[in-house]
């Protein structure tokens, strides 16, 4: 089996300061030795031949992905093009489903707390979603994946754990192993078939604190610093 990961961000991020560069990040995920990764950057596709070279250079086959949104809800897509940054709207997404049939579409953190989550907008859309999230951000008491999960499972969606990286040393905190042939054709076919085994347990609360104070600091700082 593969080990996947679906969610993770690097500099340079257009919306969130990122302290490590998308090198680093592969150079990390080498040494916990996996084999197959996504940059998903916020509203842009984040994938050129030199860092897809890079990656290969280190085992690691690199995916297209992006962090997209529609109404400032966050939507993850796997093995799309550019084209995927005009999508606004779900009839959009739709037609992009459409002429893009071997893309992976999954709801992030749907059911988190903030406004950037679908919460219900994913049920009233979720013929156009492959997969749902397992976020690595819970804890033993506190758990929101749980109605993600249950949602998976009424609907028949892939339940698919990740890390959303923004700290280089938690890329690890959670993750999936695909049972497929190492390429993007076979790997999104094999998810989509239910061919996935998550990797993730519960993190403390202060350690919850932790990554997001940072993720929050470094983005005061980028803003302090453009005025």
């Amino acid at each position: 089996m593969l080990k996947c990961q679906f969610h993770c961000h690097s500099g340079p991020e257009l919306f969130d300061n990122i302290n490590y560069s998308a090198e680093e990040l592969i150079e990390r995920a080498a040494k916990l030795n996996y084999e197959v990764l996504s940059f998903t950057h916020h509203r842009r596709l984040f994938f050129t031949e030199e860092i897809r070279k890079y990656a290969e250079k280190h085992e690691i086959l690199l995916i297209p992905g992006i962090e997209f949104e529609i109404n400032k809800r966050h939507i993850l897509g796997i093995n799309i093009d550019k084209e995927i940054e005009k999508v606004d709207s779900y009839k959009k997404l739709k037609e992009y489903k459409k002429s893009h049939p071997n893309c992976l579409i999954m709801a992030a953190h749907p059911f988190f707390p903030g406004t950037t989550t679908l919460g219900k907008d994913l049920v009233k859309n979720i013929e156009l979603f492959d997969a749902i999230e397992n976020s690595f951000c819970y804890t033993k008491k506190i758990n929101f994946n749980k109605k993600a999960e249950k949602v998976a499972k009424k609907y028949n969606k892939r339940f698919i754990a990740t890390s959303d990286c923004h700290v280089i040393k938690y890329l690890d905190l959670g993750y999936v192993m695909v049972d497929a042939e190492k390429n993007t054709p076979s790997i999104i076919k094999a998810i989509k078939a239910g061919k996935t085994k998550n990797h993730h347990s519960p993190i403390t609360l202060f350690k919850v604190f932790q990554i997001i104070s940072t993720i929050n600091l470094r983005n005061i700082y980028k803003k302090i610093f453009k005025k």
